[in-house]
């Protein structure tokens, strides 16, 4: 894979709100969180296609890496796994090849911890994303966890950037040596 031409969209579905990172090759080119529509199962749906067709549209990725569901079985997970299906379909419809990542392979490829915390995983993205250390710095739970989104999706970006992407430096020390 050539790193310069590729481009990455990576999700942290949910079901309330989805974190999104926008790859150009190894850069972070934006990045965020979008709102979905609550309602019925076909109302979050049907707002989520427009959402991701809309992102596909706009950074014409070559590939979307996902993170996998792992809860346990509870009414959210049944509307996470209707969530990461549309999603699935979706990025089949367009053409574009989808990775997903089992959290703890996404803790332990940024962390070198598969038991990592969240907090863990954005404080070890925010020394080489100087940037995303903004999204850190509320005193309010409530925008920490919305913000964790974005750091969510990000980290998956790097997990697959680090497995895929080939460079002159070690992928396993690339994110340090940024």
């Amino acid at each position: 894979m050539e790193k310069n031409k590729i481009k990455i969209l990576a999700l942290d579905p949910g079901t309330k709100h989805m974190g999104f990172a926008a790859f150009e090759g190894i850069e972070l080119v934006d990045y965020g969180v979008k709102t979905i529509r609550q309602g019925s199962e076909m109302i979050i749906l049907q707002h989520l296609e427009e959402i991701i067709s809309r992102l596909i549209k706009e950074k014409s990725p070559d590939y979307l890496a996902l993170e996998r569901n792992t809860f346990s079985q509870i009414r959210q997970n049944f509307r996470l796994t209707l969530v990461i299906s549309k999603i699935r379909y979706i990025a089949k419809r367009f053409g574009v090849l989808l990775y997903e990542y089992d959290p703890r392979t996404v803790r332990k490829e940024i962390c070198n911890d598969g038991n990592a915390s969240k907090m863990r995983v954005a404080q070890t993205l925010i020394v080489s994303f100087d940037e995303l250390k903004v999204l850190l710095q509320s005193e309010k739970a409530w925008v920490l966890r919305y913000n964790l989104n974005v750091l969510d999706a990000v980290a998956i970006g790097m997990t697959f950037i680090r497995q895929n992407i080939s460079s002159t430096r070690s992928s396993r020390n690339w994110l340090l040596a940024r």
